[in-house]
């Protein structure tokens, strides 16, 4: 190995631990202030679930009891790690060590932080229709499908937002 590409693996692996590092320093900083996920969950998540319930169909009487989504056909509790700060903390840290310059990757939070929400919101909903109609599959989504999906869709999202903007 030559110091010329020693010091290109260098640069390469700079992403890599940027990303490590900023995941870890929110993740410690999320930590650090206990009643904020309770707040994420009653007031950023459960609520506009419920909002957006009540909206597509008044007819579920969905509502928000503290950190549970209660409509018509049952209630789903939202717990610790499903209210998607994982998926946010996750996104956000690729965003900020993507090789993009400033502007583009503070946007690229912004669209990543909105796109995590919409997509939870999502997976809220879906798994209290499948809650209410297929209670027996409601492990495997929860467990395994949605989370995986909404992972690799944010996943795409931050490749194409770097491929898009790395030339910009």
């Amino acid at each position: 190995m030559t110091g010329r590409s020693g010091a290109r693996e260098g640069r390469q692996l700079l992403p890599l631990l940027c990303f490590a590092g900023c995941f870890a320093l929110l993740h410690a900083a999320l930590r650090a202030m206990p009643g904020l996920t309770s707040w994420i969950i009653e007031h950023a998540t459960v609520r506009p679930a419920a909002a957006v319930l009540g909206w597509i169909d008044p007819a579920l009487q969905a509502r928000a009891e503290g950190a549970r989504l209660v409509a018509r056909q049952g209630s789903l509790h939202v717990l610790p790690g499903c209210e998607g700060t994982d998926l946010a903390l996750l996104s956000v840290s690729a965003m900020l060590a993507a090789p993009l310059r400033w502007r583009w990757r503070l946007a690229g939070v912004g669209v990543a932080l909105l796109a995590v929400f919409a997509l939870n919101q999502a997976r809220l909903l879906v798994l209290l229709q499948v809650h209410h109609n297929w209670p027996s599959a409601f492990g495997t989504l929860h467990g395994l499908w949605l989370p995986l999906v909404l992972v690799l869709l944010l996943l795409a999202l931050v490749l194409a937002w770097t491929a898009h903007f790395q030339r910009r």
